[in-house]
């Protein structure tokens, strides 16, 4: 039987997690408590509340299976979340059913993948050609995004912390473009990674990312990112870069809670 308890601070939460990576350097000590764990049946939970990308307040739950079931069937977790201001749910896909019966939040959202690294990546041709970009750029940033990206998670220049990047044709025209921004731990977090359509398979992608990467790195010594689960080819370049997967994530939104490109 697992017990259920609640977490009033983040060393709480950190230990609870088994210090899971997704708490250390997604989560940090940027919300307040309460937190919930779990620990039982060979297995632990814990539920937190989390930030989007975006900044906007939602919760997660991480743990082994029959730890999950007690800890999201608890009456006191379940106040937490109805009563709380909280817009999304992730859970690992792997729980999502035990998840689902305790604590429903819709059927808006989608699949994806929290990868981290803590070492620089191998040089990539092409990272030269990748430059700073000012917030003057945004409107390209914008149109570059909604052509080569519709699904991104990148906002240009939407909130403070952005370090945007681009690579440029011999035009002059913006190409490529990627963005860290630090997660609610420092942790710098990159989305808004995109070549237009034309020019992609010539290691661009790769060029932005590994830039953002290093930079990451140096300064902080971890670099994460979000992914969606149907994009093999960005898998196999994140893991080429030494990005290794902590959680296969599954997110819903309550309804209208999902922001767009250019909100913020």
């Amino acid at each position: 039987m697992s017990t259920v308890r609640r977490l009033d601070s983040y060393e709480d939460l950190l230990e609870a997690s088994g210090h899971h990576p997704v708490v250390l350097l997604d989560v940090g000590r940027g919300l307040p408590p309460p937190a919930w764990g779990a620990e039982g049946c060979g297995g632990r939970a814990v539920a937190f509340a989390r930030r989007s990308d975006h900044g906007i307040l939602g919760a997660s739950v991480l743990g082994d299976a029959a730890a999950v079931e007690a800890l999201v069937a608890d009456p006191r977790v379940r106040h937490w979340f109805d009563r709380g201001a909280f817009r999304h749910l992730g859970r690992p896909r792997g729980v999502d059913d035990v998840v689902e019966r305790h604590l429903p939040v819709g059927s808006v959202g989608g699949d994806w993948e929290w990868m981290y690294t803590r070492a620089a990546p191998p040089r990539v041709a092409g990272e030269d050609r990748v430059t700073r970009l000012a917030a003057s750029a945004r409107d390209e940033l914008v149109a570059l995004l909604t052509a080569a990206s519709p699904r991104t998670h990148g906002q240009p220049f939407a909130r403070p912390g952005q370090r945007w990047v681009g690579v440029h044709d011999d035009t002059g025209r913006l190409v490529a473009c990627g963005v860290s921004e630090p997660s609610t731990a420092g942790t710098p977090t990159l989305a808004g990674i995109a070549v237009v359509p034309g020019l992609r398979g010539q290691g661009l992608g790769a060029a932005v990312t590994a830039e953002l990467t290093r930079d990451a790195v140096a300064r902080t010594g971890a670099c994460a990112l979000g992914m969606f689960s149907d994009n093999d080819g960005a898998r196999r370049l994140y893991q080429r870069l030494g990005f290794t997967t902590a959680v296969e994530w599954r997110s819903r939104w309550r309804e209208g809670a999902l922001p767009s490109l250019t909100s913020g």
